[in-house]
């Protein structure tokens, strides 16, 4: 990932700030996120689109899943001297298209405690290198709800996945694991926004790269470092809105810094 960014997490929207020499490969934008890239001695702007549909909606008593289809689209670097970031967005200025479809099952342990295993594979294709890629993404996350009082509410998250990438032309390949942790806390206000009930909110969120797999290059050699650091503060509203199709409840801004990467995150619901 690059240098100082903006980086998404599963279900959020990020973008990039500047960018180091840190050499990436496509997995990361398809599972870290929004942000710019270092790929091929190229900077490409990565945009990541977090579609995805509830099939069966999970209960306290019943599994649910749903079908997770996230796109990635890359444009060159938007930070260019004198470009006209707007006027880059355009058909002609796409370099990589990216999509990871998959499925998520979410198990109730206790009524306030989830498991959701999930599995994706996919593939993309870099038009300007004319290279294509196949990639997966496999692991399992955990949220627990606890609700210190009426008004207060403790949201932990673990999440442990592993991804791998493969290119079809060079057959180059590129695998990492990767284990995160957060806290989130909630306080409802006793105000109304725009006639709406919210919650402010803080968290926390640590990840930390695997010793590398068998069978590829790690990030850490590059990053400059195994964790990653992100806190913040969210907002939040007891009904969301749909933005381009996709419901939004929660908005999150935080910092995230590890090694040669820092920079501002902006995000949507808790990662977990």
């Amino acid at each position: 990932m690059a240098g100082a960014c903006l980086a998404q997490d599963a279900d959020g929207v990020d973008e990039v700030d500047q960018v180091d020499e840190v050499e990436v490969s496509y997995i990361y934008a398809a599972v870290m996120g929004t942000g710019t890239y270092q790929i091929n001695n190229r900077r490409i702007s990565m945009f990541r689109i977090p579609l995805a549909w509830n099939q069966r909606q999970a209960s306290a008593e019943s599994v649910g899943w749903k079908w997770l289809i996230p796109l990635v689209i890359g444009y060159d670097d938007l930070s260019d001297v004198g470009s006209d970031w707007f006027d880059r967005l355009l058909p002609d200025q796409l370099v990589t298209l990216t999509a990871l479809p998959g499925v998520e099952f979410v198990y109730p342990v206790t009524p306030d405690w989830y498991l959701k295993p999930f599995v994706q594979v996919g593939g993309g294709r870099d038009f300007s290198a004319e290279q294509s890629f196949a990639m997966t993404q496999v692991g399992v996350r955990s949220e627990t709800l606890f609700r210190p009082s009426e008004h207060w509410e403790l949201r932990w998250g673990n999440a442990l996945r592993w991804a791998a990438e493969y290119h079809l032309n060079s057959e180059d390949r590129t695998s990492f694991g990767l284990f995160e942790t957060g806290l989130d806390l909630r306080r409802d206000m006793p105000v109304k926004l725009s006639g709406r009930s919210f919650d402010l909110g803080a968290f926390y969120i640590l990840q930390r790269y695997l010793p590398e797999w068998d069978i590829g290059k790690a990030p850490d050699r590059r990053s400059g470092s195994r964790e990653l650091h992100e806190f913040g503060i969210s907002l939040g509203f007891k009904k969301g809105r749909r933005i381009f199709g996709i419901p939004v409840q929660r908005v999150r801004l935080g910092y995230k810094k590890g090694g040669k990467l820092q920079g501002w995150t902006l995000g949507t619901e808790f990662p977990f």
